[in-house]
């Protein structure tokens, strides 16, 4: 993974966190509804950013390997 996207995953899990924590607190309404809308903005960035990742792409392809980290072949 590149380092953009492993700084916006801790990114959007610690706003995330933030959030949760925040949101059990007498805080007014506004502020909690502004990080729920910027952990939904951020959710959905990084898992567009984990998909269009192409570093450390595997030469396995779902034709011979059912699952990626398996050393089975699939049978013909």
């Amino acid at each position: 993974m590149s380092k953009k996207t492993e700084y916006l995953i801790v990114t959007s899990t610690g706003l995330l966190l933030v959030y949760t924590v925040l949101a059990a607190l007498p805080i007014t309404f506004a502020l909690i509804f502004l990080l729920f809308l910027a952990t939904s903005v951020f959710t959905i960035w990084m898992v567009i950013t984990i998909l269009k990742d192409k570093t450390n792409l595997s030469s396995k392809k779902f034709d011979d390997f059912f699952y990626e980290d398996s050393g089975i072949q699939r049978s013909k």
